[in-house]
C-alpha cells in the first residue's frame, strides 16, 4: 500500500458527527494521524486560515440554510486557502443538476458518492497524492512570489514526460498568464492542442486574446466553446466579458442567462445579469437577478451590498420605493460593522428618499455618507465608488460626488477603461468639461510626482526617493505606477545595501497591489524578476 498520504494533514467536513467519526476511523486505519473535523462552514474557514491542510474531505450538504460544500470550496479558493498541491474531495449523496454544476465550476479534485468504503477512499487518496506529489516545490515558489522559478520548475516536470504532463502544462500556462507572459502561455495552449482537443487549452487561447485587448478574436473562441460544450460554464462568463467590451451588453446578458439556466447557483453570474440589466433599463430582469444573488449568496463569500443597493435602485425605477427601503433595511442588518456597505446603503437610501420627495431625509443621508466616506477612499472598489458618485450627483450633492470620482482617477489615471467609465458618469451628470479638467490635472499631478521621485533615485538619493514614493502612496494608494516606482526604489536600495525583511515585505505588498490592479502591466514582470533575484540571492540580510 502506498503511504504518500500518511503524513498529510487532513480536514473532514460533514454536519453529521457519526459520519465524521466513520471517516476518521477509516483514515486512522490507513495510518493517518493528523485529522481535524468540523461540521460548520464558517468555523471550517477559520480552521483553514489557521492551518494549511493537505487533504480536505468535504460533504456537499451541511444542513438547511447553512454554508454548503460548494461555498466552502469557492471561499477557500477566493481567499487563497487552497494551494495547487492541496487535495479537495467533495463527498455527496446528491446528484441533482444544480448541485453537480455548481460544485463542478469550482473544480474539486474528485467526488466520492456516499456510502463510502475504506477501499474506495484508499484508492482515491493513492491516485490523487501521486498526481499532486510534485507540485509542492512549485507551490513553495509561488508563495514566495518567485513566479519565474515556479515556471522553470513546471518545465522541469514537463521534461520528465510524466503521465500527468497536461496538469503541469496547465499550471505553467496559468502562471504565465498571472505574470503577463501571454506569448509563452499561448505557446503552451498550442502545444496542448497539438496533442489533444482539450477545452481548457482553447479557453486559454481565448483568455490570452482577451487580456491582450483582442476582444473579437476572444469572443469567437468563447462562442465556439459554448456551442461545442454547453456545460463548460467558464466560457459563458468570458464570452459575456468580451461582448461587453465589444459594446454588446444585451448579447452579454443573454450569454449569462443561458449559463444560469444550466448552473443556477453561481452568484457572480446573477450579479452581472443584474448590473447589465439595470444598465440597459430592463428593471424587471434586474430585480429578478439581484433577488437571486441575495438568496444564493446568503452564505457566500461573494455576497455584496451592491446586490441590495442594485435591487433597491431597480425597485425605485419601478415605483416601489417603500419596498426599496425595506431591502436597504435588510442590507443594514446583513452587513453590520461594514463601513463600506453602510456607505453604499445610506447613499442609496438618499436616492430613494429623493424619489419619494422626502428631501430632508435625502439630505441627512448624504451628510451621513460624507462622514462614513472619510478614511475609506482607497478601500472602495471602482464600481462601488462610481455608483456612489452617481448617487451623489443624482441628489445634487456635487462636492461629495466629486470626491468619489477623484479618488478613482487618482488610483487609475492610466486605465483607459476606467477613465471611460468616469467620463460616462460626468456626462450623465452634465459635468463633462469639469470632468475633463479633473482628469487632465490629476494625470499631470501624477506625472510630476513620478518625475520628481525618479529624479531622486537617478541621482543616487535612494533614501529620499523611498520616502518620497511612500508619501505619494498615502494619496494614491492603489495607483499601479506609483506602487511600481515605490517597489523599484526599495529594491534598488537593497541591491546596494543588503536585504531588509521589512522592506522586502513592503515590496511584496506593492507588487500584490499591481497584480490586483493589472497583472498584464508591462513593468510587473520586470519587478517580479527583480524581487526574485533579491530573495533567492545569497545577498547578506541587513539586521
Amino acid at each position: 500500500m502506498s503511504n504518500g498520504y500518511i503524513d498529510k494533514k487532513f480536514l473532514v467536513i460533514d454536519d453529521f458527527p457519526e459520519f465524521r467519526r466513520l471517516i476518521r476511523r477509516m483514515l486512522e486505519s490507513l495510518g493517518i494521524k493528523d485529522i481535524d473535523e468540523d461540521g460548520n462552514g464558517y468555523s471550517v474557514i477559520q480552521k483553514m486560515k489557521a492551518k494549511a491542510y493537505d487533504i480536505i474531505l468535504c460533504d456537499y450538504n451541511l444542513g438547511q440554510g447553512k454554508k454548503d460544500g460548494q461555498q466552502i470550496l469557492e471561499e477557500a479558493k477566493h481567499r487563497g486557502l487552497i494551494r495547487y498541491s492541496t487535495i479537495f474531495i467533495m463527498l455527496t449523496a446528491e446528484n441533482t443538476m444544480p448541485m453537480v454544476m455548481g460544485a463542478v465550476e469550482y473544480q474539486p479534485d474528485d467526488y466520492l458518492i456516499k456510502p463510502i468504503t475504506k477501499e474506495i477512499l484508499m484508492r482515491r487518496l493513492e491516485k490523487l497524492t501521486k498526481r499532486k506529489a510534485d507540485l509542492e516545490a512549485v507551490e513553495k515558489a509561488i508563495r514566495k512570489n518567485e513566479y519565474t522559478h515556479a515556471i522553470a520548475l513546471c518545465d522541469e516536470l514537463v521534461g520528465t514526460n510524466p503521465k500527468n504532463i497536461l496538469e503541469y502544462l496547465r499550471l505553467k500556462s496559468e502562471l504565465c498568464i498571472t505574470v503577463g507572459r501571454y506569448d509563452e502561455a499561448n505557446a503552451v495552449f498550442e502545444e496542448v492542442l497539438s496533442m489533444r482537443d482539450i477545452t481548457w487549452a482553447k479557453m486559454g487561447r481565448g483568455k490570452v486574446h482577451f487580456l491582450s485587448g483582442e476582444y473579437l478574436k476572444a469572443q469567437e473562441i468563447f462562442q465556439t466553446i459554448t456551442e461545442e460544450n454547453k456545460t463548460y460554464m467558464e466560457a459563458y462568463d468570458w464570452l459575456a466579458k468580451a461582448l461587453e467590451e465589444l459594446g454588446s451588453p444585451e448579447e452579454a446578458r443573454q450569454a449569462l442567462i443561458m449559463a444560469t439556466e444550466i448552473s443556477p447557483k453561481a452568484i457572480l453570474r446573477h450579479q452581472s445579469i443584474g448590473r447589465i440589466s439595470y444598465k440597459i433599463e430592463d428593471y424587471d430582469t434586474a430585480e429578478e437577478a439581484f433577488k437571486s444573488a441575495i438568496t444564493i449568496g446568503k452564505n457566500s463569500c461573494f455576497k455584496s451590498p451592491t446586490d441590495y443597493t442594485g435591487l433597491a435602485k431597480a425597485l425605485v425605477k419601478k415605483d416601489s420605493s417603500e419596498e426599496a427601503l425595506a431591502v436597504l433595511g435588510n442590507a443594514r442588518n446583513e452587513f453590520k460593522g461594514d463601513k463600506e456597505a453602510l456607505l453604499q446603503t445610506v447613499l442609496t437610501e438618499g436616492i430613494v428618499f429623493k424619489n419619494m420627495n422626502r428631501e430632508e431625509e435625502a439630505k441627512k443621508a448624504v451628510q451621513e455618507a460624507a462622514k462614513l466616506s472619510e478614511g475609506l477612499s482607497g478601500k472602495i472598489p471602482v464600481d462601488a465608488a462610481m455608483d456612489m458618485a452617481k448617487a451623489c450627483f443624482e441628489m445634487g450633492e456635487k462636492e461629495a460626488g466629486m470626491k468619489f470620482v477623484q479618488n478613482v482617477i487618482r488610483n487609475n489615471h492610466d486605465d483607459n477603461k476606467i477613465v471611460r467609465m468616469v467620463r460616462d458618469v460626468f456626462r450623465d451628470a452634465n459635468l463633462e468639461d469639469e470632468g475633463e479638467n479633473i482628469i487632465a490635472s490629476t494625470r499631470a499631478e501624477i506625472l510630476r510626482l513620478n518625475n520628481e521621485g525618479v529624479g531622486l533615485a537617478e541621482s543616487g538619493r535612494l533614501e529620499e526617493a523611498i520616502e518620497y514614493f511612500e508619501k505619494a502612496l498615502k494619496g494614491f494608494p492603489e495607483n499601479k505606477i506609483i506602487n511600481a516606482n515605490a517597489a523599484q526604489v526599495l529594491m534598488m536600495h537593497m541591491k546596494k545595501n543588503g536585504k531588509d525583511d521589512q522592506r522586502l515585505y513592503k515590496v511584496s505588498q506593492y507588487l500584490d497591489r499591481i497584480k490586483k490592479s493589472d497583472p498584464s502591466f508591462d513593468r510587473y514582470r520586470q519587478l517580479l524578476n527583480m524581487y526574485e533575484q533579491i530573495t533567492t540571492s545569497g545577498m547578506e540580510l541587513k539586521t
